[in-house]
């Protein structure tokens, strides 16, 4: 049998998908585990606890959730915040997405550790650090970029950053773009019709429901976003994808699988379980218990909108989500605008079983890699936040 390469798959979920997906909007929130979220969709089957402590909203405080916090609830120093939100109170609009669309219940932060890392994984599917630079004084790094790779093939794209560009503002080839803008654009671009095919999303605090922030708004401004891409007249050709870049340290009962580890023998990815809801007018709905990562996320998004292979082995060989869009199904309706009553499928009565979770990847983990530069050079692996050094690697 002929070995299909990665440009082959690539172009084969592109062709089943041409002239169905016109959109893919990615979403990224802050600092939530799937239990610490989702512990509404218990009863429906999903992967997740159902009796742990509610969690106020507000949340009392933002615990420390760096690569060090991510190390001491890897080895059971801590359990993290054990604490859930009550997701048919005060998230409900998520829920009716999950419900909906497609929920990852197996969907991993990329990397162990806070904020930048995970979101330049989403961006570009690497991170040359493990912590969060100053944004004052921002580092510049020339790697590939997702909105860099649809530039250079003629897919039109924006991102709307957060505060001072970030995260795109850590890309050479995206700083001073002028597809990088403010996220306070979105709205009315969006229900003008004025979105292109490929859509960044960030929020800026309190909207990005980083904590202390009260999450219902944060929801709330999804919520929006999404309804303006609908009154936009967008949605049946719309993929979104909302993700939370990472755990926040919010414990999680799931032990995610290791695939790559730093120079100390620590566990590096995957990271812990982050929700992925994938919705829109062409995306097949259930819960999925798959194993995936962030970098499922740019991949997914190059299936769709049928780019080529960024160059990034991490975000390439990743088999990608693009076969949960239905290339020829009737569209899902629009989710309920923003502000009217949210209609949620009933209970199961008795609660339905969740699944086993899938096997986990076959072989060992691997050191994390060098860092691939445009142009075909490289950097160090990311190696900036050391911690004790383990006498074996992960599954050694």
């Amino acid at each position: 049998m002929r070995e299909v390469n990665v440009c082959d798959r690539v172009s084969r979920v592109s062709s089943n998908l041409a002239g169905r997906v016109k959109r893919v909007v990615i979403m990224v929130q802050e600092n939530h585990t799937t239990d610490n979220y989702f512990r509404g969709l218990a009863a429906y089957g999903g992967a997740v606890a159902a009796d742990w402590p509610i969690s106020p909203n507000p949340p009392a405080q933002d615990p420390p959730h760096d690569r060090h916090a991510y190390f001491e609830w890897l080895t059971g120093a801590s359990t993290g915040v054990h604490v859930q939100f009550d997701t048919r109170t005060v998230l409900p609009y998520y829920l009716y997405l999950a419900l909906t669309g497609a929920f990852f219940e197996n969907h991993c932060a990329g990397f162990g550790t806070n904020s930048t890392a995970n979101h330049l994984l989403i961006v570009g599917g690497q991170s040359p650090t493990l912590k969060n630079p100053s944004t004052a004084r921002s580092p510049l790094w020339d790697m590939p970029s997702l909105p860099g790779l649809a530039d250079a093939h003629g897919v039109a794209w924006r991102a709307y950053s957060a505060s001072n560009g970030y995260p795109v503002a850590f890309y050479a080839q995206l700083k001073g773009s002028p597809n990088v803008v403010a996220s306070s654009k979105f709205l009315a671009d969006a229900k003008a019709g004025n979105l292109p095919a490929l859509v960044f999303l960030w929020h800026n605090s309190p909207y990005d429901e980083h904590p202390p922030a009260n999450v219902t708004e944060g929801m709330n401004l999804v919520w929006q976003s999404v309804d303006a891409v609908a009154q936009g007249g967008a949605w049946e050709e719309t993929v979104f994808m909302l993700t939370w870049d990472d755990w926040g340290r919010y414990d999680d009962h799931v032990t995610t699988p290791a695939l790559e580890y730093t120079p100390d023998n620590v566990q590096l990815a995957l990271g812990p379980r982050v929700p992925l809801l994938m919705f829109g007018g062409p995306v097949k709905s259930g819960i999925d218990s798959r194993w995936c990562s962030h970098v499922s996320i740019p991949k997914t998004a190059i299936q769709l909108l049928g780019m080529p292979a960024l160059g990034v082995p991490r975000l390439d060989d990743d088999p990608g989500l693009g076969d949960l869009v239905d290339p020829a199904g009737r569209p899902n309706p629009a989710p309920p605008a923003y502000g009217t009553a949210l209609e949620l499928p009933p209970i199961p009565d008795p609660p339905i079983a969740p699944r086993p979770p899938p096997p986990q990847p076959s072989g060992n983990p691997v050191p994390v890699g060098p860092i691939i530069l445009r142009g075909g050079s490289t950097l160090p692996p990311p190696n900036d936040a050391p911690l004790p050094h383990q006498p074996h690697p992960p599954g050694h």
